[in-house]
């Protein structure tokens, strides 16, 4: 047989039977269900929504979940580093399979590489199920996946988490230090929303549809590996060990100042209720199958939402296309003030995709549009830095949220992008909640000049950035803060990419 055939023969394991499972509906006699009772009733037919935009308030969200979870907890992400926050929360959702608590993790396949051990330790626990979603059919040589790049470059990039069917957080944010403002390194400005009521059934549902797709395959079918009698207990003790380390350490007393838990230790959060839906991509999407008549983008663009004042965009990979560009026009020409905040070249974590936009910008610029772009390095202004696992980190823009009039609000794993309208599979909540919109346009805008470079253009075609470095207004004539390799390298592999896998 040649190499040829040997690689290309393969596909995803189909000689199996995964048991189907679906979410529990009996809670609400959990701790959760019990606890939000009175709000719910309050709001009929609303849901609740606490907005989670500081790092240490979306750690302590999700660490809250599943430490009250009582009866089942459902994980769905892009990716899941194995660092000292997706160890703190494994730690936790031990301990609660070791309180019975039913978990089912779902995570894609393309960044698990070396943590497939760990995940097959985890799914040995009588409590906790491990599936893979479009996984790579070569567990340690994955180049050999070349001749099913057609597949494998789509993946499942939804990210939720379920408690009890009673709570569920979206947003953008992955599991991983710098997504939660843990690394020194580089972290992420990013965006969830805890989220209470009917909506959480909707999340639910959609996490029922890919745990339950054939393309949800077992990491024990994946990885034949026997799992040891003591690699359970020895895996529980190394992440007891990990708590109590002075990095852990440190991080824990970040999150005890956080927002969120002094108002969870006063018995009270302050949330937010209004109508929403929750819109999710079919698995068929990442299947290949036709999907674009019920893709997430069509079944949110289909709805009577209107923006006759107002469109205030976040979205880290922004490549709006000619389309686009037209559409901003328009809506500019009708007297609607479009803001766009994104990545600049310095803060792009994938400068590939930073030559996608950067085609577009000057048009858009042209067309009305406010264009800011995150500075990788951020000056607090009138106050001193705090001592913090994070300070002196490269920053980076990854939150995705898109409000109408700041009164309707989109929350979710989408960005503005080729790859998220045709490739990858998203997740999303839309709200009406203005009094959450105004507030999250408020405080953006408030923090803008400080964060982001706005850039313009002159009536000569030469564009500026501009920022503030204290009191004082900085102005620069080229892409701030970045090499010329950076730059140059953004340009040349953009030659060679379509723009629709960016």
């Amino acid at each position: 047989m040649s190499f040829y055939s040997l690689v290309s023969c393969q596909s995803v394991p189909m000689n199996f039977k995964a048991p189907e499972s679906y979410a529990l509906t009996e809670t609400s006699d959990t701790y959760f269900g019990k606890f939000l009772a009175p709000s719910v009733h309050a709001n009929p037919g609303k849901s609740g929504f606490y907005p989670l935009q500081a790092g240490t308030d979306a750690f302590v969200a999700r660490l809250e979940s599943v430490r009250r979870a009582e009866k089942s907890l459902d994980v769905q992400y892009y990716i899941w580093h194995d660092d000292l926050v997706g160890k703190m929360l494994f730690h936790e959702i031990l301990a609660a399979a070791d309180r019975h608590v039913r978990v089912r993790l779902l995570l894609d396949d393309l960044h698990i590489g070396q943590y497939q051990d760990l995940l097959l330790v985890l799914d040995s626990h009588p409590y906790i199920e491990v599936r893979m979603f479009n996984p790579f059919t070569n567990r340690s040589l994955r180049i050999l996946e070349v001749f099913r790049f057609s597949q494998i470059n789509r993946r499942m990039h939804n990210k939720v988490l379920i408690a009890d069917n009673q709570t569920s957080i979206i947003g953008g944010r992955n599991i991983g230090n710098e997504y939660f403002t843990a690394s020194r390194e580089s972290n992420f400005g990013d965006f969830d929303v805890w989220c209470f009521g009917p909506v959480v059934g909707e999340s639910s549902h959609a996490f029922d549809l890919y745990w339950n797709h054939r393309l949800s395959v077992p990491i024990s079918v994946l990885n034949k590996r026997e799992v040891g009698g003591g690699e359970l207990s020895h895996l529980q003790s190394e992440l007891r060990d990990l708590i109590k380390s002075p990095e852990a350490a440190m991080y824990t007393k970040e999150m005890f100042d956080s927002n969120l838990a002094k108002e969870m230790r006063l018995g009270k959060i302050s949330s937010f209720w209004g109508k929403a839906k929750v819109f999710s991509d079919s698995p068929e999407k990442v299947a290949g199958e036709s999907y674009k008549t019920t893709s997430m983008l069509n079944q949110v663009t289909a709805l009577p939402i209107k923006a006759d004042k107002e469109i205030f965009i976040v979205s880290p990979y922004f490549i709006p296309g000619k389309k686009g560009v037209d559409y901003f026009k328009r809506k500019h020409q009708e007297g609607v003030k479009v803001t766009v905040f994104t990545n600049s070249l310095a803060s792009n974590d994938v400068p590939l995709v930073f030559a996608g936009y950067k085609k577009y910008r000057k048009g858009l610029l042209k067309a009305g549009v406010e264009i800011y772009e995150m500075r990788p390095k951020v000056t607090p202004k009138k106050k001193k830095v705090k001592a913090s696992i994070s300070a002196g980190a490269r920053l980076g823009l990854h939150g995705k949220a898109y409000v109408f009039d700041r009164r309707v609000m989109f929350v979710g794993s989408m960005n503005l992008d080729p790859r998220s309208v045709e490739l990858n599979s998203e997740m999303g909540v839309l709200f009406e909640s203005p009094e959450l919109a105004q507030k999250f346009v408020e405080l953006t805008s408030l923090e803008l000049p400080d964060i982001a470079y706005k850039v313009v253009v002159d009536e000569k075609g030469k564009m500026e950035w501009i920022t503030h470095e204290g009191e004082k207004q900085v102005r620069v004539d080229s892409e701030p803060e970045t090499s010329i390799w950076k730059s140059f390298e953004a340009g040349f592999l953009s030659l060679f990419v379509p723009e629709s896998m960016l």
